[in-house]
């Protein structure tokens, strides 16, 4: 599926368009992108027809959903998606990637889509767990993690060959109780309902 607007303070989750494949295209032919493993892009660098077919095939899977995501400005910036276990009735989602710019790292934008992003997860959708699975050395993104209320799981040894050598990964989860003790009185998407909704 396409992902829907989640507006976050400085930036926006949104449909994608076919008009953001030129980005994706740069970004999985990027060297600074490839550090990030299997996932870090929406696929690897391949010919611009092969990236219609992928936004087409992402269109109609209903077990994950596809973000862009833009700044202030509307300047597309990076994407998120992620995988329903179990298939779209499924109460478990992993971020299978989430990808800012490398000419935008370091300037708030990845903690700002990240927390929209768990919002989603969380309050919009009211799920019960998120995962995350990426690079161990990755410290940026697990310092994101750990701020939204992650926490490690489980750490897979030399999963995959980088660099002339093998990399560890972590693993990390959070679960709606977690984002609802740290997060539920500043980061609804909606109010919750009075008890007497429920009677």
């Amino acid at each position: 599926m396409l992902g829907g607007t989640v507006r976050g303070k400085r930036t926006t989750l949104r449909i994608p368009v076919e008009a953001d494949l030129a980005s994706h295209a740069r970004w999985a032919a990027d060297l600074r992108m490839q550090r990030g493993g299997p996932g870090a892009t929406w696929g690897t660098a391949v010919a611009t027809a092969t990236w219609k077919e992928r936004f087409a095939e992402q269109a109609k899977d209903r077990g994950s959903v596809l973000w862009s995501i833009d700044d202030e400005e509307g300047a597309l910036v990076g994407s998120a998606l992620v995988n329903f276990d179990g298939g779209a009735t499924a109460d478990t989602v992993g971020v299978r990637h989430f990808l800012v710019d490398p000419d935008r790292w370091h300037g708030g934008l990845g903690w700002d889509a990240a927390l929209a992003l768990h919002r989603w997860i969380f309050d919009f959708m009211d799920l019960r767990l998120a995962y995350a699975i990426l690079p161990a050395d990755n410290v940026h993104a697990i310092r994101i993690l750990d701020r939204l209320g992650h926490e490690s799981f489980g750490l897979g040894h030399a999963v995959y060959y980088r660099d002339g050598a093998y990399a560890d990964q972590a693993h990390r989860i959070m679960s709606k109780d977690a984002w609802t003790e740290r997060w539920g009185a500043s980061e609804r998407e909606y109010e919750p309902l009075p008890a007497a909704a429920y009677l």
